[in-house]
């Protein structure tokens, strides 16, 4: 059924937020945007969203593409609801997790940014635009902070050398600098890719820990027992050399995944540096892997905090895969990567709705807004969007009841004697 004239207290006591943001013609559109967004889709369009929506296809085209709105407040009022509730506010337990995902589009020939390039979504190189987005995790909330574009070389007339590019590492920067200001956490995680030279001595200057994985081809700068020097080693040769050298110094260390079961890792940890890059590093070497789904059979992991133990290190580092799941829900809740828009600007703003949908459901999940409500309790994303989904129609039924000249324009029934019969 379609949202038609829904008015859900709840859900408009959160978007009235953004009341400052938005004309009051932009807010009525923005206010049926979100809700259509809770509709289910095959595949998602401004199309089927303008039916479900009852919004005129026009109107909405125009919002998503040309209506001038400032997408900067609109990212800060977003957190800025978010930081107001303890309930859904970051914590000092919590760090900064940094990645990209990528938005498969393997026939857009002509949509900016979408590019042969690496999709994390897919692990493999296909046809996508790329995002790369900070998010605050911890051991018991995800939620996203931002969310950039990443435009490839070839998309600028002079590549690398125009002013206007950015790669991914200065994005990254840029992510870092934003939350820590905005959310003031101790620290961030990050996967191999990010783990480059020119972003731990950024991190590291800035005074905030950082907790990643070196990829199997970095140098390690380290004291050779067989050599008797200092050399540089490979992770491949490192692991062959604990186990045969310090085999005495491995450690088990216990973690409890989010799922409340605890796992066993065994590490060994030691002070060393990395090629070319001048930040004091802690290595644990994870002599595992993180899952059924992992093809490493050994993890480096690394921080400049040098007197964290093997235990803090895993732990920290494994927050990341928040992020990730913050990735799914989008996708596989709110249509993230369902848009059919070019421009690289259309692109981010629609990315951005979806983000203030998803913080709706957040803020609905973590305050327990439903349970008083509802006889069943939604646990995961996609529960709580059916959920509010059934609620939008409940209302916008119990609308077209009240109210005959509204059906009857609405279901568009030409027979008198056969709307009498139904409404009886």
């Amino acid at each position: 059924m379609s949202i038609f004239k829904a008015n859900f207290s709840l859900l408009n006591k959160f978007l009235m937020n953004f009341t400052p943001c938005f004309t009051k013609k932009q807010m009525a559109v923005f206010v049926l945007v979100i809700y259509a967004l809770f509709k289910d889709y095959k595949r998602n369009s401004l199309e089927a969203m303008a039916k479900s929506s009852n919004i005129d296809y026009q109107k909405l085209q125009y919002f998503m593409s040309d209506s001038k709105w400032d997408m900067q407040v609109i990212k800060q009022k977003r957190l800025e609801i978010i930081q107001k509730q303890r309930t859904t506010a970051s914590t000092k337990e919590g760090l900064i997790g940094i990645d990209d995902t990528g938005c498969p589009k393997p026939y857009a020939k002509k949509t900016q940014g979408a590019k042969w390039q690496y999709c994390g979504s897919l692990k493999r190189e296909e046809i996508c635009n790329v995002a790369v987005a900070s998010a605050f995790v911890s051991q018991t909330k995800h939620f996203p902070i931002d969310i950039v574009p990443y435009l490839p070389a070839g998309e600028f007339k002079n590549g690398k050398g125009s002013p206007e590019f950015k790669d991914k590492i200065q994005i990254a920067i840029e992510l870092f600098n934003n939350a820590t200001e905005s959310l003031g956490a101790s620290g961030i995680t990050f996967d191999t890719w990010y783990a480059s030279t020119r972003f731990l001595e950024h991190i590291h200057s800035k005074e905030k820990a950082f907790f990643s994985e070196i990829k199997s081809n970095r140098n390690i700068f380290m004291y050779h027992p067989t050599k008797k020097t200092h050399c540089m080693v490979k992770p491949g040769e490192l692991v062959t050399l604990i186990k045969k050298h310090y085999w005495h110094k491995i450690k088990y260390v216990k973690h409890k995944t989010k799922g409340g079961n605890e796992v066993s890792y065994k590490t060994c940890s030691f002070e060393a540096k990395l090629k070319d890059c001048n930040v004091p590093i802690k290595f644990v070497v994870v002599f595992s892997q993180w899952n059924e789904d992992d093809d490493k059979k050994f993890h480096i992991l690394i921080t400049n905090q040098l007197k964290a133990t093997p235990a803090t290190a895993v732990k920290n580092y494994l927050l990341r895969w928040g992020i990730g799941y913050c990735f799914k829900e989008l996708k596989d809740t709110f249509y993230f990567d369902h848009y059919q828009v070019r421009h690289i600007d259309k692109i981010e703003r629609y990315w951005n709705i979806c983000l203030i949908a998803w913080t709706l459901t957040y803020w609905i999940k973590q305050n327990a807004y439903l349970s008083k409500i509802l006889e069943a309790k939604p646990v995961t994303f996609n529960e709580f969007k059916q959920a509010i989904n059934s609620l939008l129609e409940f209302s916008a039924t119990s609308e077209l009841s009240k109210n005959k000249i509204l059906a009857n324009e609405y279901f568009k029934i030409k027979s008198a004697r056969t709307a009498k019969k139904l409404a009886a």
